[in-house]
């Protein structure tokens, strides 16, 4: 498995330094203007207005906030090392949904600061077609690189060619295509473009589209992400609700810029190599372990699936542990006797592949 990862670790890499056979070319205009025909535009506004992720220790408000801290609710992404760690405050979320369209908007923060001031340090726009399938990913230039942040009082649309004198332009704060791709959001956005974390569910502010179609389907480097497939078997009581993807919410994967990442599907249950989302490798199973950590990666905190899991832990591992480990299998070798093994991708994709069957049955 690691050989896989690295394999397309690698690859992402050729990608970026080739720019993929003048997809270098392949412009945030042309990206932001893909993904408004396909999807729609996304709209200006002002990271403050958005709703205030929570930030907690042992259920409460902390009386300060502190570089590195522990927390009850990490961010899951994993943070640069020199910022303040998955803990830091304030950050803010805001879903839109409106008929086939959904979308989050997100600014993080990475530093510990004041409630009000107006600096973020990571700002990013998932974007999804309900219909279609169709799904962008946006994220600022900074990711947590200056400590001062960016300024999110006006965060301008990727489409906007010319912000008001005096404001942050479009290309000044968003990515370009090619740094979205080194950031593999495919990679842990693989069964759908939503991942209910317990950092993002404390604000109830996530759209769903568990089984929907879903596909990064615009130009320029964009295909060169792998194409996730659904990894189930039979009566799979962990697929009931949404897909298993066969990419890191699978498997352990080396990621663009992140290095190696623990399955998320095994995270989720606190069953991957370093535990709980948020943590860094090695910093739950120390001996003695922190104390905090050794409430974390206890059941049931360690175990948020299935959502509001309040289940005894014998209960649990009779009704899942079985399915989990027929999944880790199938994820290993989706070969193996038993496994289901299906693409995830859009409406389009998904009639050609109903056209071809047709034709064939008919042959």
């Amino acid at each position: 498995m690691k050989a896989i990862g690295a394999t397309l670790f690698a690859t992402v890499l050729i990608v970026l330094a080739s720019g993929a056979n003048g997809q270098e070319t392949y412009t945030l205009h042309d990206y932001a203007g893909d993904c408004a025909e396909k999807i729609a535009a996304a709209p200006v506004f002002d990271c403050q207005s958005l709703e205030i992720i929570p930030t907690l220790v042992n259920g409460e408000v902390p009386d300060a906030y502190t570089p590195n801290m522990q927390c009850d609710y990490p961010a899951m992404l994993p943070y640069p090392d020199t910022t303040d760690g998955q803990c830091a405050p304030y950050s803010r979320i805001k879903a839109y949904e409106d008929g086939d369209i959904q979308m989050i908007l997100l600014c993080r923060r990475m530093y510990v600061r004041p409630q009000d001031d107006p600096n973020f340090d990571s700002i990013e726009i998932i974007m999804h077609n309900v219909k279609s399938g169709s799904t962008c990913f946006f994220i600022s230039k900074n990711f947590g690189a200056d400590p001062e942040g960016e300024d999110g009082s006006r965060v301008p649309p990727p489409t906007e060619l010319e912000p008001p004198e005096g404001e942050i332009s479009a290309a000044e704060l968003w990515a370009t295509p090619q740094e979205v791709v080194g950031h593999g959001c495919i990679y842990c956005h693989d069964s759908d473009p939503w991942m209910r974390t317990p950092w993002v569910a404390q604000t109830g502010q996530l759209p769903a589209d568990p089984h929907g179609f879903h596909t990064v389907d615009v130009g320029g480097p964009f295909d060169q992400w792998p194409k996730p497939e659904s990894i189930a078997t039979r009566g799979n009581s962990c697929v009931g609700c949404h897909r298993i993807g066969s990419l890191n919410t699978c498997r352990d994967m080396e990621i663009p810029l992140f290095g190696e990442q623990p399955a998320k599907m095994l995270q989720a249950i606190g069953q991957a190599p370093h535990g709980r989302f948020g943590a860094r490798p090695g910093t739950i199973y120390q001996s003695p372990p922190d104390p905090f950590d050794a409430w974390a990666s206890t059941y049931p905190h360690s175990t948020w699936m299935p959502l509001g899991n309040e289940l005894p832990y014998t209960e649990w591992q009779r009704i899942y542990q079985q399915d989990v480990e027929d999944l880790q299998r199938c994820c290993e070798n989706p070969d193996a006797p038993g496994c289901i093994v299906s693409p995830i991708q859009g409406l389009e994709a998904w009639l050609q592949q109903q056209i071809s069957l047709s034709e064939s049955s008919t042959q």
